[in-house]
């Protein structure tokens, strides 16, 4: 299937499902598919944690439980299935790798072993300590050029280049600036792994501009200053898809296996956030969902009555004098456990979202003269943002 064929299924699929995928449990008590799926409702809430965490952790096996109830999504399998690219294994020195945490390594170096060649200079892009402008010279003997924000992270990466004889020098620079400009080049090759947001979109957008060569795996779609999805591509502007800022949170919402203490205290700060938000509603004598800003582990660590404290603190909600805090704690937890499960048939349509804004990016690059090549640079097991873009303008080997 082609591109655009593969991206007017997707869009069919999600437009027909938006019922299912956009109203997120964390902020409705009920759902509105709840009535029209009343036995499925009943199901998912009868699952016992082990069940949840099978069907969370395994994408094909949610797909399998949820079909008898959701038989369209037969199609979904297919739909969102993209290939395996080649990876040609590489020899690093000893040590090439200290300082960099195991999993980040492997996709470091799952993702440069994926570009077949490089012939020109390289600029890496929101390249924190340029571990990737690293491994990609060694490989191909070009000079890189590593664009970072983050001036601390510059220095760190300037002494890596030099301890390990690399010609990648990093340049302190925000690359949503004017000045990013500058280092776009049209005999250039792009490469940006885990670029986020409107930063990855920046790119995206001066690489069609300049011409050079794109390799690109993009993340965290859901930072962005808009509100709303701005797509690139004429095609997904008129598809009548339309995506606010939240709803682009369900496509990193898939994450790998992470250490005991680390899920305890996800699930902590989900039940914390959602005893709040009941005890909001009440005190506020509103029954809709209250954001509350990132806050700091600490404040979790602390335990709920505290959280409360600081979470009332930041939207300037007075509470009263006596709470009874074990109460909302308990419906807290309670919520967290519904809204595990709740969210199964959202998570159904995670990829399907994912891939439907990365095949945005790769249309607007197609009309813009390019040709696309997209697959898998990893198992979704080192990280499920494994998606490699490569964009090469028409005339020029895509290999390259």
């Amino acid at each position: 299937m082609n591109l655009p064929d593969r991206f007017h299924a997707l869009t069919t699929l999600l437009h027909a499902h938006e019922p299912l995928w956009k109203p997120a449990p964390f902020c409705f008590p009920v759902l509105p598919w709840e009535s029209q799926h009343p036995a499925l409702s009943q199901q998912l809430r009868s699952l016992d944690d082990n069940n949840v965490r099978q069907l969370e952790s395994d994408q094909a096996a949610l797909i399998a439980w949820l079909e008898p109830h959701l038989p369209e999504l037969v199609h979904i399998t297919a739909l969102t299935e993209v290939a395996a690219l080649h990876a040609t294994p590489h020899s690093y020195p000893d040590r090439f790798e200290h300082d960099i945490p195991g999993r980040k390594w492997q996709q470091v170096t799952a993702f440069a072993g994926c570009i077949d060649a490089l012939d020109s200079p390289v600029l890496e892009w929101c390249a924190g300590k340029a571990h990737l402008g690293r491994a990609i010279h060694h490989r191909f003997r070009q000079a890189v050029t590593s664009l970072e924000w983050n001036k601390a992270l510059c220095e760190d990466g300037e002494h890596l280049g030099q301890q390990h004889h690399c010609d990648v020098h990093l340049q302190h620079c925000d690359v949503m600036s004017p000045a990013a400009d500058t280092f776009v080049q049209q005999h250039q090759h792009a490469i940006a792994l885990h670029a986020c947001g409107d930063l990855h979109r920046r790119l995206l957008q001066l690489t069609a501009q300049h011409g050079n060569t794109l390799h690109l795996s993009p993340c965290c779609y859901h930072l962005t200053s808009n509100d709303r999805y701005l797509p690139l591509s004429q095609t997904a502007q008129r598809s009548g898809l339309s995506l606010q800022r939240d709803d682009l949170r369900l496509a990193v919402q898939e994450t790998v296996t992470a250490p005991g203490s680390v899920a305890r205290l996800r699930e902590l700060k989900s039940a914390y956030r959602l005893g709040f938000d009941l005890l909001q509603r009440q005190l506020r004598q509103q029954d809709h969902y209250l954001p509350v800003p990132s806050m700091a582990d600490a404040d979790f660590q602390q335990g709920f009555r505290h959280f409360c404290r600081v979470a009332a603190d930041l939207k300037r909600l007075p509470l009263p004098e006596q709470v009874d805090w074990e109460h909302w704690e308990a419906l807290g937890e309670q919520r967290h456990t519904e809204v595990s499960r709740l969210e199964l048939p959202r998570h159904a349509f995670r990829r399907a979202l994912e891939l439907w804004l990365v095949l945005d990016y790769a249309l607007f690059l197609e009309e813009n003269g390019y040709r696309i090549r997209l697959g898998t640079f990893c198992d979704r097991s080192l990280t499920p943002r494994n998606l490699l873009l490569t964009a090469t303008r028409q005339g020029t080997d895509l290999s390259q």
